[in-house]
């Protein structure tokens, strides 16, 4: 799809990063959040987690001790468990390599203003972004943060902890104005332009369950779940130059809801560039003959 630019600056930092979008690296890193050099990321986009359901087989609110877990291989789920596909961002907790997990303070690593200070199931702080998108951090243990607050990316936000997890850890998700979920690499991304409104979103998107909302479902046969949920497709956001040529890469997406906002928001942060973007799917896996 194709889209002329317009609309007013909304994406670009404080320097000029023009020049570098084609290798701009997007993954959300431990040092972005303030965490110590033994805090890492621990989960990649679609992997597979196992959750222990209820009698009737839905998912458990409340999760018991040792789940939800990772698995790493094809596994057979038990009568009592269910398999959930893991879009968001995991960072280990640990002060140094090799150290226990430890509740550890963490900044926002974005602008934005507080909607939500750490409570509910998972711990939940939230922060709405200049454009509506909301960037949630999960399983904390303390906000540093009340409501209405105005926060940067170096303010410190919260304490990571295992509200409604297994283990001391922080989870990143994201989605946009209108509930649907986005990349969480895009929303901070998106995030490092300074705030402009404080206007609120609707109470019913403030909680959300950290695995549900993945456009990639587990794949599986019976009760043997695999471990990675292999995406059949991807969509590149690419520039055209003349000629059709790409010019530049905007980043690459498993789901269609996080590639099209990119390009928008590459178009209004760009008012006065007449070249198009596009969003190309790209088939992961070769068509049977």
């Amino acid at each position: 799809m194709f889209r002329r630019q317009a609309l007013v600056l909304v994406l670009l930092l404080a320097t000029d990063l023009v020049a570098q979008e084609a290798s701009w690296d997007y993954r959300i890193k431990p040092e972005q959040l303030g965490l110590p050099k033994g805090s890492v990321r621990t989960s990649e986009p679609f992997v597979t987690r196992i959750y222990r359901t209820d009698a009737v087989g839905s998912v458990l609110t409340k999760q018991p001790q040792g789940y939800p877990f990772t698995i790493t291989k094809d596994y057979v789920l038990k009568e009592d468990e269910d398999s959930r596909t893991h879009q968001g961002v995991d960072f280990s907790s640990r002060p140094e390599t090799g150290e226990k997990p430890t509740p550890l303070d963490f900044k926002a690593g974005i602008h934005g203003v507080v909607v939500k200070a750490g409570d509910g199931p998972w711990g939940t702080i939230t922060v709405q972004i200049y454009d509506g998108t909301l960037v949630q951090y999960l399983h904390t243990l303390a906000s540093h943060v009340k409501v209405g607050d105005v926060v940067a990316p170096n303010t410190i936000l919260g304490v990571t902890g295992r509200t409604g997890a297994g283990v001391i850890h922080l989870h990143i998700q994201a989605k946009d104005k209108h509930g649907n979920a986005i990349s969480p690499e895009l929303a901070f991304r998106l995030g490092q332009k300074k705030l402009q409104s404080t206007e609120k979103p609707d109470k019913d998107l403030l909680e959300f369950d950290p695995d549900l909302y993945s456009p990639v479902k587990a794949k599986t046969v019976g009760r043997m779940v695999s471990a990675t949920a292999e995406p059949d497709l991807k969509w590149v956001v690419e520039v055209i130059g003349s000629g059709g040529k790409v010019d530049l890469v905007l980043g690459e997406f498993f789901d269609y809801q996080s590639a099209s906002r990119c390009a928008v928001t590459w178009s209004e942060a760009h008012p006065d560039d007449l070249r198009l973007t596009r969003e190309r799917e790209v088939k992961l896996k070769p068509e049977k003959p």
